[in-house]
């Protein structure tokens, strides 16, 4: 008899068995790998971005849901405007000691092992039993306990965790499992998507792959010819990658959840680009007015790569046969790729969509109908942008849960 069962090895259930163990309870792991962790250990490049300082109250900003009160929600699970300095407080607790890079936060030797390495040997100090290669077969309900069919063995426990993690790299072991198990619970999950992941264009970008280029991204829903706030639902800023399939890059990556929801809604989305954010539109005028003997597209590569430079010029030409230095600066300002869908869970960082919040106890992230069932990590309905706030949310939904039992 387990005081503590956790469904799942990654950073959510490994900080949840951690804070219940330290706590004196005896927990058990199940975990459908060969070992703990796989998706920790490829995060950030192998460097392992744990976290971020850089946190307002408004959690808008870092994180997705379908809920309307997942800023509520968050709010309540995290306790402060700072949950960052909790999340480091666990790792110190365990021995690692963290590295700024800016406002990214990392293990100082950059390398995710060595995160790796400390949770493994702080299970084994708190004697937390490892059950690898678990199937789940069945999760029976009875009155004070939960019945776990797992491959050979029937586990009984008087908690029990949901941290199966989601359906992003499937090739580090991402499935649907755990989605599909919270259903058998009648757990009500909403639809899920790829997240932190590359747009695909309905345009054809074959000519331009490859290029990279510093820019500024607006995404939008519905029609663009009636374009306003309102329906700019989205705004990035940094390094832009174009590829075969159209569109990547962190400022795209960040942009994906909420393309997704869009796509999925029915609607078209859009991604207006300024490749020339910086520059006024009088120093381009002066470019042109004081160069007009070079073509237009050698003028333009002063300002941005020549293939995308003669892009540029070929769009402008096709959408106006006939136009002047105006045109082409509005159109560097406001370059439009239609977006065709996501380029899927195999290239997706993590999962948007999930366990439905509404489901869900903030405070101890406990399953409302099942008492003594919680969950945790990236199987509920919020995913984080690029930055460290998706195993923010992972590591402080696990405590939570470890300090709630």
């Amino acid at each position: 008899m387990y005081d503590l069962c956790i469904i799942g090895g990654g950073m959510a259930a490994l900080s949840c068995a951690v804070t219940a163990a330290r706590r004196g309870l005896k927990v058990i792991i199940l975990e459908k790998n060969d070992k703990l962790g796989k998706k920790i250990y490829a995060s950030g490049n192998g460097r392992c971005n744990i976290t971020n300082h850089d946190f307002s109250y408004n959690y808008t900003r870092y994180y997705n849901s379908s809920s309307e009160n997942y800023e509520e929600f968050l709010k309540t699970l995290f306790k402060s405007s700072y949950p960052d300095k909790e999340v480091i407080e666990f790792l110190n607790s365990i021995g690692i000691i963290t590295y700024d890079i800016d406002s990214y936060v990392y293990p100082k030797s950059l390398q995710a092992s060595s995160l790796m390495w400390a949770l493994n040997d702080e299970l084994i100090n708190l004697k937390v039993e490892i059950l690898f290669k678990s199937e789940i077969h069945k999760i029976d309900i009875n009155d004070e306990t939960y019945e776990i069919n797992v491959s050979n063995r029937r586990i009984t426990a008087s908690n029990i965790v949901l941290a199966c993690g989601g359906a992003s790299y499937k090739k580090l072991g991402g499935t649907l499992s755990g989605y599909e198990l919270a259903k058998t619970l009648n757990i009500d999950c909403t639809d899920i998507s790829p997240a932190l992941c590359g747009l695909k264009t309905i345009e054809d970008v074959s000519a331009v792959s490859g290029v990279r280029v510093r820019a500024v991204a607006r995404l939008y829903c519905d029609n663009l010819d009636n374009s306003t706030k309102d329906n700019v639902c989205a705004v990035e800023e940094g390094e832009l990658q174009i590829t075969d399939y159209g569109l990547s890059g962190i400022m795209i990556f960040n942009l994906s959840s909420k393309a997704g929801k869009i796509l999925k809604s029915g609607e078209r989305a859009f991604v207006k680009l300024d490749f020339a954010p910086d520059v006024e539109d009088k120093v381009i005028y002066d470019i042109f007015n004081n160069h007009s003997y070079r073509k237009d597209r050698a003028l333009l590569n002063l300002l941005i790569n020549d293939k995308l430079a003669e892009f540029v010029v070929r769009r402008q030409k096709k959408e106006n046969i006939s136009y002047d230095i105006s045109d082409i600066i509005k159109l560097l300002h406001n370059f439009i790729f239609e977006i065709k869908g996501l380029t899927g869970f195999d290239n997706a960082q993590v999962t948007a969509g999930g366990i439905n919040l509404e489901e869900i106890n903030p405070e101890d992230m406990s399953i409302k109908k099942h008492p003594g069932m919680y969950v945790a990590g990236e199987m509920t309905d919020i995913d984080g942008i690029c930055g460290g706030y998706n195993l923010t949310y992972a590591i402080i939904t696990g405590k939570r849960v470890g300090e709630s039992i």
